[in-house]
């Protein structure tokens, strides 16, 4: 159970949320009407990090949807907190649902990767809005996979499939947009199973190219600057777990310069030297285990097994998340967060697609080598 932190989101949207309770039962339309107004003269830059009504959306959605709650349960927020898991519940047995139709023989090591990754059972619990985006994106998952593999989705499919795409723009918009591209890789690739692996580099290196080109053709349209900034806010903050970071250019060179960086705060962080409490040195022991199954699915592989397009889709969503997030993130108690919605979405298919007989073999023949 979470501590009481007062500044702490799931402590701050159910303080907030008490009034919105009662602004719901003494005016309800008022109260639906005033997600979708705003205090500004104007919506303010969809991207932007503050004065913005796309930016307090991520935070009114949770706490709109925490007062309906509150009718529900007498204002009680342990209450509230189980009615939240069982909405976040929906999308993890889809995305559990969906890899155990392709690896049916996996099923206690599919249960441990989409369960048991211990960031994303703290992130995606409680009061949090990783795990309506958790949720909402498994379900865009199982929907797609059986009713497209069936050719059974109808029209109120799409609607729902819509609702979701919206509900995750909401809450992280830059996660909905990373998820466009996937989807439209897994899509081709069920049309060309055997392109798949060709589909992929090619949609995200167009992706990379529009990325940095589409400010010369809408200078509106700035997505190099806006992450910047987004980084550039993110150093402004104070906390515990500041990482030193030099401030993100929005030009190419700046992007090549700050990789490292990037992928080290995606990848590695926290530091072993950094983890401080139990938090962190389980999110660093969560980080070398994904690393050590990266590893081991590159040195024993299954013979014979063709990766579907359904997890090229999982592995490339979640290392577009991973690299923006280690580009805009500078505290590394933040990216653990951050990150952690995604972890499901590519351990569970490693583990199903790593040789464990033969690694096992090979470390007993080790082993008996070296005791002579």
């Amino acid at each position: 159970m979470p501590k009481y932190y007062a500044t702490a989101d799931t402590w701050r949207f159910y303080h907030l949320s008490l009034q919105e309770t009662k602004w719901l039962l003494a005016d309800p339309i008022s109260f639906t009407k005033d997600l979708f107004t705003y205090g500004y003269s104007q919506t303010g830059n969809l991207f932007a990090g503050h004065n913005s009504y796309w930016n307090d959306l991520k935070s009114n959605v949770v706490i709109k949807l925490l007062a309906v709650c509150n009718v529900l349960t007498n204002n009680s927020y342990y209450a509230n907190i189980i009615l939240f898991n069982f909405l976040f519940f929906f999308g993890v047995i889809g995305l559990y649902r969906a890899l155990f139709s392709v690896y049916p023989a996996n099923k206690i090591l599919l249960m441990a990767g989409v369960f048991l990754m211990p960031s994303a059972l703290f992130w995606c619990s409680g009061i949090h809005k990783d795990g309506l985006i958790l949720s909402a994106t498994g379900l865009i998952i199982y929907y797609l996979h059986f009713g497209a593999n069936a050719k059974t989705l109808t029209i109120y499919n799409y609607v729902f499939l819509g609702f979701c795409m919206l509900v995750i723009f909401a809450l992280r918009n830059y996660v909905a947009l990373a998820l466009l591209p996937a989807l439209l890789g897994w899509m081709l690739g069920m049309s060309w199973p055997k392109r798949s692996k060709y589909i992929f580099p090619l949609i995200y290196l167009s992706g990379i190219l529009l990325f940095f080109l589409l400010p010369i053709i809408i200078p509106a349209l700035n997505f190099p600057a806006f992450l910047s900034e987004k980084q550039h806010e993110f150093i402004a903050l104070a906390g515990g777990s500041e990482v030193n970071v030099v401030p993100l250019k929005p030009t190419f060179a700046g992007y090549l310069n700050y990789l490292p960086s990037a992928l080290d705060m995606a990848f590695f962080q926290p530091h072993i030297s950094g983890a401080k409490s139990i938090s962190s040195l389980l999110a660093f022991l969560e980080m070398s285990l994904f690393c050590l199954l990266t590893l081991l699915f590159v040195a024993f592989p299954k013979k014979k097994q063709t990766i579907p397009p359904l997890v090229w889709c999982f592995f490339y969503f979640s290392l577009s998340i991973l690299i923006i997030a280690g580009y805009t993130i500078t505290f590394s108690g933040a990216i653990v967060r951050y990150r952690s919605f995604v972890l499901p979405f590519v351990v569970a298919p490693l583990l199903c697609m790593i040789d464990f007989n033969t690694l096992q073999q090979k470390l007993g023949t080790a082993f008996r080598k070296s005791n002579g």
